[in-house]
């Protein structure tokens, strides 16, 4: 016997059960009892919330030979027995995705014209309308416009922005809502409950969350989740199907990029990547752990145990991996390596601080050195450095002015990158700016002022810095960090790295 999936053995079979659109049951009802019908409607907004059940709906409801007084079509008259087995030849279904083009649109201006065979009314369905070309709406705006009195088109879509003016104002427009997690975890629970499956609470969860709004991607999810498990659903049985990420595992990572443990941070990650986990499916888990944490933080919520590592200097800490983090989530789906796109994105969450705590990004202290405020008027803007390697960049004085420097710098870059990644990737925010005495001065945008901590007050970091360019001239210097509010990029280092980047694993 052939299985019929769960979200179609439930689907609404009266407006009334079309659940979380009651502004639009509501409307159609009303229209239907005081037969106020229009040629033409748009159903548009989020998959999975009704809208080609509500247009089924609306076909039998608008042939029903015995329609109640609510306006809800009886469901046992000839012509709803023939739409509900699809037998109907006067209701037709069309996928536009795969009918796009302007012969098909051609065709049906020429089918419009004959009378309905067996119904009152011939009701057209044109799902994902707008993957229609712009001949093929061009080519039924005429007859969208003045149809015959017996032909409805109801058109369906998630992107009316997508469909041209010109239809738009030939039809009545119903904005379907995204479903509340309520609305999904109630009827999840009735199907359950009729379909004697057995589900945990925290399960149900899970799986409303999963959806997202949409209804049939719940009741899909439900489907699996039930045949996975033989009918017992656990929190367990979720995870499992949707590639989750243990909790513990979760709250383990985050507490080290709190933290700044950078090393434990890109173990786990090489871990994940290795499990052959989703990648995606763990930024989205972690986002979520750090959004409850904050809203418990702000709130004083005791719906959530709390970690030993937060206090009140994490908050800014925990933004911070937010934005880092979601901004990764938006650039893996397209990335050609993911795993790097990932550990970037936890590197900079992190703040790119070894073993000890990082500090929140207003209060990370900031050095002499850092504090550029009315320097003394240097003699010169040349420091006198000796090359090792005049091979290397050759150079016919032992003076190296900042034009010099700036010359050099890519190549300098090549010999940092060798002895550190993380301090290669973050000094190629800044660019050399000045030399003052015997300071190198590196700037960097307001928005890299992280990097120029991380760069120019953590000891470890600046000494690497300063010993390499010592290799490379034979003098020492030392280097300090400045904000700048000059938008434009660095031009040789930042598309330097970049290209890296897109070309090799840096990992």
């Amino acid at each position: 016997m052939t299985y019929t999936a769960l979200y179609r053995r439930f689907r609404p079979k009266n407006f009334s059960q079309i659940v979380g659109q009651e502004h639009i049951s509501k409307t159609l009802t009303s229209v239907l009892q005081h037969r106020g019908l229009v040629h033409a409607y748009l159903f548009c907004g989020p998959r999975g919330t009704g809208k080609t059940s509500m247009a089924k709906i609306l076909a039998r409801a608008v042939n029903c030979l015995d329609l109640s007084e609510n306006g809800e079509p009886c469901g046992h008259c000839a012509a709803c027995q023939r739409i509900l087995d699809g037998s109907s030849i006067d209701i037709m279904e069309i996928d536009a995705a795969s009918n796009r083009g302007i012969d098909e649109m051609r065709d049906l201006r020429e089918r419009v014209k004959y009378a309905p065979a067996n119904e009152k009314y011939k009701v057209y369905i044109i799902d994902e309308v707008h993957m229609l070309t712009q001949e093929a709406f061009n080519a039924m705006l005429k007859t969208l416009e003045e149809p015959p009195d017996n032909v409805i088109f109801v058109l369906a879509t998630t992107e009316p922005h997508k469909i041209p003016l010109t239809v738009l104002s030939r039809c009545q427009r119903f904005d379907f809502r995204r479903l509340s997690d309520q609305h999904i975890h109630e009827h999840l629970r009735f199907i359950a409950n009729q379909e004697n499956i057995s589900i945990s609470e925290e399960a149900l969860q899970l799986i409303t969350k999963k959806a997202e709004g949409g209804m049939r991607d719940a009741i899909g999810l439900l489907d699996q989740c039930s045949g996975y498990s033989d009918g017992k659903i656990t929190a367990l049985t979720v995870t499992t199907i949707l590639g989750s990420i243990d909790k513990t595992f979760i709250a383990a990572i985050a507490g080290h990029i709190i933290n700044g443990q950078l090393q434990d941070v890109l173990r786990m990650a090489a871990e994940l990547y290795s499990s052959g986990l989703d990648l995606r499916q763990f930024l989205r888990d972690l986002l979520e752990y750090y959004r409850d944490l904050f809203l418990a933080q702000i709130s004083s919520s005791t719906d959530i145990n709390l970690p030993d590592w937060i206090n009140n200097q994490t908050k800014d800490k925990i933004l911070h991996a937010i934005q880092s983090l979601s901004d990764a989530d938006a650039k893996i789906r397209n990335s050609l390596q993911p795993r790097i796109t990932l550990e970037l994105a936890l590197i900079k969450s992190c703040g790119f601080v070894a073993a000890s705590p990082a500090l929140p990004l207003e209060s990370a202290p900031v050095s002499q050195q850092t504090k550029i405020l009315k320097p003394e008027t240097p003699k010169t803007n040349v420091i006198q450095l000796k090359k090792e390697d005049s091979t290397e960049t050759p150079t016919t004085s032992n003076a190296v002015s900042i034009e010099q420097l700036l010359d050099d710098w890519p190549k300098i870059l090549q010999k940092i990158k060798k002895k550190s990644i993380g301090t290669y990737t973050f000094l190629g925010e800044g660019i050399p700016d000045k030399i003052i005495g015997s300071k190198l001065i590196i700037k960097f945008n307001t928005n890299c002022e992280l990097q120029m901590n991380s760069i120019c007050n953590k000891k470890e970091t600046r000494s690497l810095i300063e010993e390499t360019i010592k290799e490379y001239y034979g003098s020492s210097i030392n280097i300090a960090g400045i904000i700048s509010n000059d938008k434009k990029e660095p031009p040789a280092t930042n598309d330097l790295i970049k290209d890296e980047i897109k070309q090799n694993s840096l990992f």
